[in-house]
Protein backbone atom coordinates (compact mmCIF):
# COMPACT_ATOMS: atom_id res chain seq x y z
CA UNK A 1 0.00 0.00 0.00
CA UNK A 2 2.94 2.57 0.49
CA UNK A 3 4.98 1.36 -2.34
CA UNK A 4 1.78 2.34 -4.67
CA UNK A 5 1.20 5.98 -2.39
CA UNK A 6 4.66 6.36 -3.44
CA UNK A 7 4.12 5.37 -6.99
CA UNK A 8 1.35 7.91 -7.02
CA UNK A 9 3.05 10.98 -5.63
CA UNK A 10 6.13 10.36 -7.69
CA UNK A 11 3.45 10.16 -10.76
CA UNK A 12 1.68 13.55 -9.83
CA UNK A 13 5.38 15.38 -9.31
CA UNK A 14 6.93 14.33 -12.37
CA UNK A 15 3.43 16.17 -14.47
CA UNK A 16 3.59 19.03 -12.67
CA UNK A 17 7.06 18.80 -13.46
CA UNK A 18 6.23 18.56 -16.79
CA UNK A 19 3.39 20.21 -17.70
CA UNK A 20 2.47 22.96 -14.98
CA UNK A 21 5.23 24.74 -13.96
CA UNK A 22 5.80 27.82 -15.67
CA UNK A 23 9.28 29.12 -16.25
CA UNK A 24 10.20 32.99 -17.43
CA UNK A 25 10.47 33.53 -21.09
CA UNK A 26 14.45 34.80 -21.74
CA UNK A 27 14.09 38.54 -24.13
CA UNK A 28 16.56 38.68 -26.15
CA UNK A 29 18.38 42.26 -27.20
CA UNK A 30 19.81 43.50 -30.33
CA UNK A 31 20.97 47.12 -31.08
CA UNK A 32 17.42 47.72 -32.98
CA UNK A 33 16.57 49.65 -36.39
CA UNK A 34 19.55 51.29 -37.71
CA UNK A 35 18.53 51.73 -41.03
CA UNK A 36 18.56 55.87 -40.36
CA UNK A 37 22.17 56.12 -39.66
CA UNK A 38 23.52 53.23 -42.27
CA UNK A 39 21.97 54.33 -44.79
CA UNK A 40 24.35 58.09 -44.10
CA UNK A 41 27.81 58.39 -45.72
CA UNK A 42 30.18 57.57 -43.13
CA UNK A 43 32.07 60.72 -41.78
CA UNK A 44 35.35 59.11 -41.91
CA UNK A 45 35.67 58.39 -45.75
CA UNK A 46 38.94 60.07 -45.95
CA UNK A 47 40.33 56.86 -44.96
CA UNK A 48 39.27 53.91 -46.70
CA UNK A 49 38.23 50.68 -44.61
CA UNK A 50 37.95 47.57 -46.09
CA UNK A 51 37.37 45.68 -43.22
CA UNK A 52 36.10 45.68 -39.45
CA UNK A 53 36.86 43.22 -37.05
CA UNK A 54 35.73 43.40 -33.75
CA UNK A 55 37.03 40.68 -30.86
CA UNK A 56 36.41 40.76 -26.74
CA UNK A 57 37.67 40.18 -23.53
CA UNK A 58 36.89 36.60 -22.52
CA UNK A 59 33.91 38.16 -19.78
CA UNK A 60 32.08 39.34 -22.50
CA UNK A 61 32.49 36.34 -24.77
CA UNK A 62 28.41 35.47 -24.65
CA UNK A 63 24.94 36.70 -24.52
CA UNK A 64 25.15 37.67 -20.69
CA UNK A 65 23.77 41.44 -20.03
CA UNK A 66 26.15 42.74 -17.48
CA UNK A 67 25.24 45.38 -14.98
CA UNK A 68 26.85 46.61 -11.79
CA UNK A 69 25.58 47.90 -8.75
CA UNK A 70 27.90 50.79 -8.10
CA UNK A 71 26.27 52.15 -5.13
CA UNK A 72 26.08 48.65 -3.05
CA UNK A 73 29.03 46.58 -4.99
CA UNK A 74 31.15 48.26 -6.99
CA UNK A 75 33.21 45.30 -7.41
CA UNK A 76 30.57 42.88 -8.74
CA UNK A 77 29.52 42.20 -11.77
CA UNK A 78 26.31 41.08 -12.46
CA UNK A 79 24.00 39.68 -15.48
CA UNK A 80 20.30 39.55 -15.91
CA UNK A 81 18.37 36.42 -15.33
CA UNK A 82 15.78 36.76 -18.08
CA UNK A 83 17.61 39.21 -20.59
CA UNK A 84 20.22 38.56 -22.78
CA UNK A 85 21.94 39.60 -26.42
CA UNK A 86 20.85 38.11 -29.32
CA UNK A 87 24.86 37.16 -30.37
CA UNK A 88 27.85 37.90 -28.26
CA UNK A 89 28.01 42.00 -28.21
CA UNK A 90 31.29 41.52 -30.45
CA UNK A 91 29.39 39.97 -32.76
CA UNK A 92 26.83 42.82 -32.82
CA UNK A 93 28.85 45.21 -32.78
CA UNK A 94 30.67 43.62 -35.88
CA UNK A 95 27.88 43.58 -37.99
CA UNK A 96 26.50 46.76 -37.22
CA UNK A 97 30.08 49.03 -37.83
CA UNK A 98 30.54 46.96 -41.30
CA UNK A 99 27.13 48.38 -42.22
CA UNK A 100 28.04 51.56 -40.93
CA UNK A 101 31.45 52.03 -41.54
CA UNK A 102 32.68 49.89 -44.76
CA UNK A 103 29.16 49.85 -46.65
CA UNK A 104 28.60 53.82 -45.70
CA UNK A 105 31.52 55.07 -47.52
CA UNK A 106 29.98 56.81 -50.57
CA UNK A 107 33.18 55.75 -52.70
CA UNK A 108 33.62 52.31 -51.62
CA UNK A 109 35.38 49.99 -53.93
CA UNK A 110 36.93 47.10 -51.56
CA UNK A 111 40.21 48.64 -51.18
CA UNK A 112 41.35 49.90 -47.71
CA UNK A 113 42.97 49.47 -44.38
CA UNK A 114 41.94 47.21 -41.74
CA UNK A 115 39.86 48.27 -38.86
CA UNK A 116 40.25 46.31 -35.60
CA UNK A 117 38.49 46.18 -32.52
CA UNK A 118 38.96 45.27 -28.64
CA UNK A 119 35.73 45.86 -26.81
CA UNK A 120 36.95 45.83 -23.18
CA UNK A 121 33.92 46.75 -22.04
CA UNK A 122 30.12 46.90 -22.18
CA UNK A 123 27.89 47.21 -18.85
CA UNK A 124 25.36 48.70 -17.28
CA UNK A 125 26.36 50.73 -14.36
CA UNK A 126 23.93 51.53 -11.73
CA UNK A 127 24.94 55.13 -9.78
CA UNK A 128 22.01 54.61 -7.77
CA UNK A 129 18.64 52.59 -7.37
CA UNK A 130 17.13 54.96 -9.88
CA UNK A 131 19.90 55.72 -12.74
CA UNK A 132 22.08 54.06 -14.70
CA UNK A 133 24.21 54.34 -18.03
CA UNK A 134 25.62 52.24 -20.44
CA UNK A 135 29.58 52.33 -20.27
CA UNK A 136 31.38 50.90 -23.44
CA UNK A 137 34.86 50.63 -23.63
CA UNK A 138 37.15 49.65 -27.14
CA UNK A 139 40.52 49.84 -28.47
CA UNK A 140 40.72 50.62 -32.05
CA UNK A 141 44.04 50.06 -34.27
CA UNK A 142 44.57 50.32 -37.82
CA UNK A 143 46.30 48.32 -39.96
CA UNK A 144 47.06 47.27 -43.37
CA UNK A 145 45.29 45.16 -45.15
CA UNK A 146 47.68 42.30 -45.37
CA UNK A 147 50.07 42.91 -42.21
CA UNK A 148 50.00 43.49 -39.06
CA UNK A 149 51.82 46.96 -38.56
CA UNK A 150 49.99 49.05 -36.84
CA UNK A 151 49.43 52.72 -38.88
CA UNK A 152 47.12 54.48 -36.06
CA UNK A 153 45.67 53.46 -32.80
CA UNK A 154 43.22 55.16 -29.72
CA UNK A 155 40.96 54.28 -27.23
CA UNK A 156 37.42 55.19 -26.83
CA UNK A 157 35.16 55.54 -24.00
CA UNK A 158 31.35 56.08 -24.57
CA UNK A 159 28.56 56.19 -21.57
CA UNK A 160 25.32 57.06 -22.10
CA UNK A 161 22.28 57.45 -19.94
CA UNK A 162 19.25 55.03 -19.50
CA UNK A 163 15.98 56.05 -20.34
CA UNK A 164 15.14 53.35 -17.53
CA UNK A 165 16.36 51.16 -14.81
CA UNK A 166 16.19 48.10 -16.54
CA UNK A 167 17.85 45.51 -19.16
CA UNK A 168 15.64 47.21 -22.10
CA UNK A 169 17.10 50.68 -20.88
CA UNK A 170 20.04 49.80 -20.99
CA UNK A 171 20.05 48.09 -24.86
CA UNK A 172 18.60 51.60 -25.55
CA UNK A 173 21.30 52.87 -24.10
CA UNK A 174 23.95 50.82 -25.71
CA UNK A 175 22.44 51.11 -29.14
CA UNK A 176 23.07 55.04 -28.60
CA UNK A 177 26.27 54.50 -27.63
CA UNK A 178 27.38 52.15 -30.78
CA UNK A 179 26.18 54.78 -32.71
CA UNK A 180 28.79 57.66 -30.65
CA UNK A 181 31.46 54.77 -31.52
CA UNK A 182 31.05 55.20 -35.40
CA UNK A 183 31.26 58.21 -35.49
CA UNK A 184 33.82 59.01 -33.24
CA UNK A 185 35.55 56.31 -35.07
CA UNK A 186 34.86 58.57 -37.97
CA UNK A 187 36.72 62.13 -36.42
CA UNK A 188 39.72 60.21 -35.42
CA UNK A 189 40.40 58.86 -39.04
CA UNK A 190 39.30 62.12 -40.67
CA UNK A 191 42.12 63.88 -38.65
CA UNK A 192 44.65 61.55 -39.03
CA UNK A 193 43.80 61.06 -43.00
CA UNK A 194 43.83 65.16 -42.86
CA UNK A 195 47.40 65.77 -40.67
CA UNK A 196 49.16 62.29 -42.19
CA UNK A 197 48.00 62.06 -45.87
CA UNK A 198 50.35 59.54 -46.30
CA UNK A 199 47.89 57.48 -44.17
CA UNK A 200 45.30 57.79 -46.87
CA UNK A 201 47.50 56.65 -49.45
CA UNK A 202 48.48 53.38 -48.05
CA UNK A 203 45.27 52.54 -46.96
CA UNK A 204 44.33 53.36 -50.96
CA UNK A 205 47.32 50.93 -52.07
CA UNK A 206 46.42 47.97 -50.33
Amino acid sequence: MMKRAVSILAGLLLAACGGNVRTAEVVRYDFGSLAAKVTESWTGSRVPVATVEVQASSWLAGPDMHFRLVYAEPLSRRSYAESRWAAPPAELLEAFLKRRIVFGQPDFGGAGCRLQLVLDELEQRYDDPQGSKQVLEVRARLTPLRGAETISRRTFLIQKPAASATAGGGAAATRDAVQALADDLGTWLETAGREKPAIVERCRTY
